[in-house]
């Protein structure tokens, strides 16, 4: 099995370069595409060759776990296993999360039409608006998806347009590292206690 540094060298651009022999992470996973990186790691998109037909397209996150103090490394993990949990239309789909070389990876569903950021500049630059059914649409989804996760005291620290995906032109609140525990009620009673 290739490294995931080596794997990730054969992916060039947006198209996999044909002479690397196809590099498989966790025996699983062929690199297809590199589709960004930010704060927390960097994101490919991937084919998983264990999936159903028309299932194969996922994204990975890999997270340099070098790069994180011990309590970061404790954090994502936590996350990862937080948004296993969360099963709801309005929120990517989480389906693994493991440990290859030096980085965490987590594993998740593929959202073709991207994030709703990209979304708006796109409308932006070909001077078009979204219709005002579409913008409720899309704000119903995405109370429904906030109102599951706080039903379950969960809260998205991040939540912004770059973190909300469009899969079948449905609404999908992503970005994991933005999750956390709902802490804030313990910590105000802390603040006040002292």
């Amino acid at each position: 099995m290739l490294k995931f540094q080596e794997a990730a060298k054969c992916v060039s651009g947006s198209v996999a370069v044909s002479t690397c022999p196809e590099p498989l992470i966790a025996r699983r996973y062929a690199l297809l595409q590199k589709l960004g990186s930010g704060s927390f790691g960097t994101v490919y998109l991937v084919s998983d060759k264990k999936a159903k037909q028309g299932e194969e397209l996922k994204v990975l996150k890999q997270i340099s776990v070098g790069e994180l103090n011990p309590n970061e490394t404790v954090q994502v993990n936590l996350e990862a296993q937080l948004l296993s949990k969360l099963d709801h239309p309005a929120i990517v789909k989480f389906h693994a999360s493991f440990v290859e070389q030096d980085n965490f990876c987590i594993i998740t569903e593929y959202c073709e039409g991207r994030d709703l950021d990209y979304k708006i500049q796109e409308y932006k630059e070909a001077g078009r608006t979204f219709s005002e059914s579409q913008i409720i649409e899309w704000f119903i989804q995405l109370l429904l998806g906030v109102d599951y996760m706080h039903e379950r005291r969960i809260l998205h620290r991040d939540l912004k347009s770059k973190n909300i995906f469009l899969k079948n032109n449905l609404l999908k609140i992503g970005n994991i590292t933005g999750l956390e525990r709902h802490k804030s009620i313990q910590l105000i009673r802390q603040v006040y206690q002292s």
